[in-house]
């Protein structure tokens, strides 16, 4: 099946959705790699708050991705932002999911621990090389988190619309589509 999902979204239109299934989201993202997820798990293990605007994304999806910007005079502009290999966040992914009540992952090549049953969470595979054509799905980008981690690593939040199509790859049944067995 095909789903249009507005963000943020609910537990129940998450665990409607299963393994082939295509999707594409409307409303808030954020971009994050991997010294956005440790410094979210550092500041977690140290009691401390995240910045406010991370409460923008609760129901939302991360964007495993280090997007190319370009920084203009007043404002900046997603040149591309292809995914990255989520594998590489799979140690943080299961804290950052709950501390931010993440609903949607997107990333390419699937995660081994995350607990998408737990979490009511769904991983969302983009093809690798899209990059070009996700400028042209957001609408606006609303602020950038943790910059001295540099543009590539910072926390981007977007106003994406018709973010897709992504593939269901794990779904909140325990479906995966990476562990295929033949």
């Amino acid at each position: 099946m095909t789903y249009n999902l507005d963000l943020p979204v609910k537990d129940s239109q998450i665990k409607d959705l299963e393994t082939g299934d295509i999707v594409y989201l409307n409303g808030i993202i954020i971009t994050a790699r991997d010294q956005a997820h440790k410094r979210i798990i550092d500041l977690i293990n140290k009691n401390q708050s995240l910045p406010d605007k991370f409460s923008l994304i609760k129901g939302c999806a991360i964007y495993h991705c280090g997007p190319i910007i370009r920084n203009l005079e007043a404002k900046y502009e997603v040149i591309s932002a292809g995914p990255t290999t989520s594998q590489r966040m799979d140690n943080y992914e299961n804290q950052v999911v709950r501390k931010l009540d993440i609903k949607c992952i997107i990333g390419k090549g699937g995660m081994k621990s995350l607990d998408t049953k737990a979490n009511t969470v769904v991983y969302l595979s983009y093809t690798g090389g899209c990059g070009a054509i996700f400028n042209k799905k957001v609408q606006e980008i609303l602020h950038v988190e943790w910059k001295d981690l540099g543009l590539c690593e910072a926390v981007w939040f977007l106003k994406v619309k018709d973010l897709g199509p992504l593939i269901v790859a794990q779904d909140t049944h325990g479906n995966n589509l990476y562990n295929v067995q033949t």
